[in-house]
C-alpha cells in the first residue's frame, strides 16, 4: 500500500525555496516542463512540485482559510516505509518554512492535517515531528 502525502501553498509561491530546501536535505531531483520531480534518498519517496495554472481554494480537509493554492506538491512512499518518509519529509518541511514565506498546508491524501504554516509558526498537528 502506497501513501501520499499533499503540500498546499499560498499563490505567489515560486519553486526556488523549494529547491533550497531540496538541496539542503540532498534530494534527488529534475526540473522540467511537467514541473520538479525527484526523490528523497534515504527513504527513496518520490516527489513532484508544480505551479497551479489558476490558483484555487485549499482542498484539505478541516481548515478554511481566505487565501488560494497557487504550488502544489505531493510526497508517495511505501506505508511500510512511513518512519523513514516521515523523518525526510520533516526535515524538508521545516528547511522550506524556515525560508518560503507563505502560508502552506501538508496533509495525508487531503483528509488529515499533518504540518501547516498557517501564521509565523510551523505546527505538527499529525504525527509527531522526529
Amino acid at each position: 500500500m502506497n501513501i501520499s502525502l499533499f503540500l498546499e501553498v499560498e499563490a505567489g509561491a515560486d519553486l526556488d525555496a523549494i529547491l533550497h530546501a531540496l538541496d539542503s536535505i540532498q534530494a534527488e531531483y529534475s526540473d522540467g516542463t511537467d514541473g520538479l520531480h525527484g526523490y528523497l534518498p534515504a527513504s527513496n519517496t518520490s516527489f513532484g512540485f508544480g505551479i497551479v495554472d489558476t490558483p484555487e481554494a485549499l482542498v484539505a480537509e478541516g481548515l478554511e482559510v481566505e487565501w488560494q493554492v497557487g504550488l502544489l506538491g505531493s510526497f508517495h512512499f511505501r506505508a511500510s516505509g512511513f518512519e523513514s518518509a516521515w523523518k525526510e519529509i520533516c526535515r524538508f518541511t521545516k528547511r522550506y518554512a524556515a525560508t518560503c514565506g507563505y502560508r502552506f498546508v501538508l496533509s495525508f491524501q487531503f483528509e488529515s492535517v499533518y504540518a501547516a504554516m498557517l501564521g509565523k509558526d510551523l505546527v505538527f498537528p499529525g504525527p509527531a515531528a522526529p
